[in-house]
């Protein structure tokens, strides 16, 4: 074979997989880095909300739930069983949440009104980090479907472990919840010293 049919096949080759490595959420491999500059996570600086920029990735030391959703009803509502079962079924503290909402997708109208129920749930949860994309940087980024729901299960190390668009089905909840409960299992215990 020439060096010149080698060289279009290995050119060829790289062309084709290049979706690949071109970013986009995937199990497995780190999740892409993406910065949110326009609005960004909400501050909460006693009674008063404020904005910064965010950068992804700020590993927290733990398991980490990251959710990229649609700033619509239907898209906040698709996985609120799953959601609900974070609250019941995994230890306090031993998680993170991440929630995106992506205002690029919101109702024409309905911004105001969004903005408000993100402000109340950052006073309810304090803790948790919620972050604005005004102009749906992650959903490019991460390659995300529009007007959807995306859930990530990312470990300490930034891995991707789960991933799902749409809507969980029950069984997805189970095993996400047990792989999530692994997850904090395994991070928590020591390392055995090498002899």
């Amino acid at each position: 074979m020439s060096i010149s049919r080698l060289a279009a096949l290995v050119i060829s080759g790289l062309l084709l997989s290049a979706p690949v490595f071109a970013g986009g959420a995937a199990v497995g491999a780190p999740l892409p880095d993406l910065a949110i500059d326009d609005r960004g996570e909400i501050i909460l600086q006693g009674d008063d909300i404020s904005y910064q920029a965010w950068r992804y990735p700020q590993q927290p030391g733990k398991v980490n739930i990251v959710q990229y959703l649609a700033a619509t009803k239907s898209a906040g509502d698709m996985n609120k069983p799953f959601r609900d079962r974070l609250d019941t079924d995994l230890p306090k503290g031993e998680f993170s949440t991440t929630t995106i909402l992506n205002m690029d997708d919101a109702i024409w109208g309905t911004g105001a009104f969004v903005m408000g129920e993100l402000k109340s749930n950052k006073r309810e949860f304090p803790a948790a980090v919620i972050v604005v994309d005004e102009n749906g940087v992650g959903l490019q980024q991460w390659q995300l479907q529009n007007d959807s729901s995306a859930l990530m299960v990312v470990d300490p190390q930034g891995i991707v472990r789960y991933f799902k668009q749409g809507k969980m089905s029950a069984t997805e909840i189970d095993s996400t919840l047990q792989l999530i409960l692994a997850q904090i299992k395994q991070s928590s215990t020591p390392s055995l010293p090498r002899s």
